[in-house]
């Protein structure tokens, strides 16, 4: 009866992780990238040690999608998709030491909490480079845990779950740079224990550290041939200057965007995991590297938030790592099953929206009557990428150009190629550094801007400007947007 009882308890749960895993395929299936995604999909097709924007992973996993499915909303998403099934499989493996009493219900209630998780779902099928942070980050924190946890229990541990742990956190490290706090968490952890501190005289603590300092080595190394502009990219050029002072504004909002993204009833959950007792035995130890993790993350990250000049910069999937280390075993502090089917129905209602309004793109935006960029400008890249090719080869230009980052990925994206695509937008970014040893100057351009773009607003770049004319593109009998394309003589880059 009790065995029987066990297994209509897990209906829900794995109901719900069905839907969502289908959720995401649909969408990696049918959605064309955004501006970020094909932003990172086009480092792929330009293979090097890191980037200016963030570390190298998702740049190098983009790659190798490409040689695989080509240039298809598919292969965009694949990376994220692989990851997700690497994260599934580690939660699956650490069930056993994090409920040893019943491991099968806490795999499949912590994924279902996880996959409901509107950011945390987001996060793991965009092509961004965060869903290999929490995919690595997550293995990262279960593998030193199970290590801390067995030196909490007596034993010495298995070498096997140190150095591991030190691998995942060198490829969270290769993914994005807010890894580092689980580094610094481990710190806080080692020498604020009594029990883990004599890890400090061990000889594997070094050589663990050493292997996750090693495993970043390629950020270092593109860095030191690019005069550290990833530092520049990350300080001066990220904040703006409309002033230097501090106010609570920037910190309300991004945690009020937190709690309805991450879920309203997971946060009394979180609240125990932070700040509530310690748990015995093994979970004890991985809730208190999370703890540190999450706490430190939150400290540098609002206080960021309450800062004015980047304040407008910081959103919830920065903090991914305040929430992350909680998500991954919430059905050690989540006990209400209350609690845990209203957050299920929360994730399976925004995520079915969210879904609903880019498949359906541009008919959501349409009915509702809102003005949505980057909802409509997601479809219609082959059309207006059709017609600037055509356009370039009437008027024998040998660029094509657009005047934003985003703009300029997914036009490039459209084309199937960005060896003659350049970026007008004139911040720095990869699209220049790839071409700062190309021979532009001189060159005619087709350039394709959003809305009614004047040929003034590109004559600092060209001897003269003439518009083409318009391009619509439609979807479902639907307008999406209008592009102008204008013809730029005498490129002067």
């Amino acid at each position: 009866m009790g065995l029987r009882v066990a297994r209509r308890d897990l209906v829900l749960p794995r109901l719900a992780v069905a839907y969502f895993l289908i959720l995401k395929l649909v969408y990696a299936l049918f959605v064309p990238p955004n501006i970020d995604e094909a932003y990172y999909w086009l480092w792929g097709a330009h293979p090097q040690w890191s980037y200016l924007d963030h570390a190298p992973l998702v740049g190098w996993a983009a790659g190798v999608a490409a040689l695989v499915l080509g240039w298809t909303p598919m292969a965009v998403h694949l990376p994220a998709l692989v990851s997700f099934g690497v994260l599934v499989y580690g939660l699956a493996r650490s069930a056993s030491w994090l409920a040893p009493e019943d491991p099968q219900r806490h795999f499949w209630v912590g994924l279902a909490l996880l996959c409901a998780s509107p950011l945390l779902n987001a996060l793991t099928t965009l092509n961004y480079p965060d869903h290999l942070l929490i995919c690595f980050s997550a293995l990262a924190m279960l593998q030193l845990g199970r290590y801390l946890g067995a030196r909490r229990e007596g034993s010495e541990g298995r070498l096997r779950d140190l150095y591991l742990g030190a691998l995942f956190m060198g490829l969270a490290g290769l993914s994005k740079y807010n890894a580092v706090f689980i580094a610094l968490g481990l710190l806080v952890v080692i020498a604020g224990q009594p029990e883990f501190r004599r890890l400090l005289r061990s000889p594997h603590l070094y050589l663990a550290g050493m292997l996750t300092v090693a495993i970043t080595l390629p950020v270092v190394w593109w860095n030191a041939q690019h005069h550290f502009v990833s530092v520049g990219f990350h300080t001066a050029e990220r904040f703006n200057s409309s002033g230097s002072h501090f106010e609570l504004d920037g910190v309300t909002a991004v945690l009020t965007a937190s709690l309805f993204y991450v879920s309203p009833f997971l946060a009394w959950g979180l609240l125990r995991f932070l700040f509530g007792r310690v748990l015995g035995g093994p979970q004890g130890a991985y809730q208190l590297l999370g703890r540190w993790t999450a706490l430190l993350s939150s400290v540098g990250m609002l206080a960021l938030a309450s800062w004015s000049a980047a304040a407008d910069q910081v959103k919830p999937h920065w903090l991914v790592l305040s929430f992350l280390p909680f998500v991954i075993v919430a059905p050690l502090f989540v006990k209400s099953r209350w609690a845990i089917r209203l957050h299920l129905a929360w994730g399976v209602l925004v995520m079915s929206l969210a879904a609903l309004y880019y498949l359906a793109a541009p008919l959501p935006t349409t009915l509702l009557g809102i003005r949505d960029r980057e909802a409509v400008e997601t479809y219609g890249q082959e059309q207006v990428a059709a017609a600037a090719r055509a356009a370039a080869e009437l008027h024998g230009a040998e660029l094509i150009a657009s005047n934003t980052y985003g703009n300029t990925a997914k036009l490039a994206f459209g084309l199937g190629t960005d060896s003659n695509v350049i970026d007008l937008s004139g911040r720095p970014g990869q699209f220049r550094l790839w071409r700062e040893d190309l021979s532009d100057a001189g060159k005619a351009v087709v350039i394709v801007a959003p809305g009614g773009a004047a040929p003034e607003a590109f004559a600092a770049h060209f001897n003269s400007v003439e518009t083409l004319g318009p391009v619509e593109t439609e979807r479902f009998g639907h307008r999406l947007t209008t592009y102008q394309l204008l013809l730029g003589r005498d490129f002067k880059p």
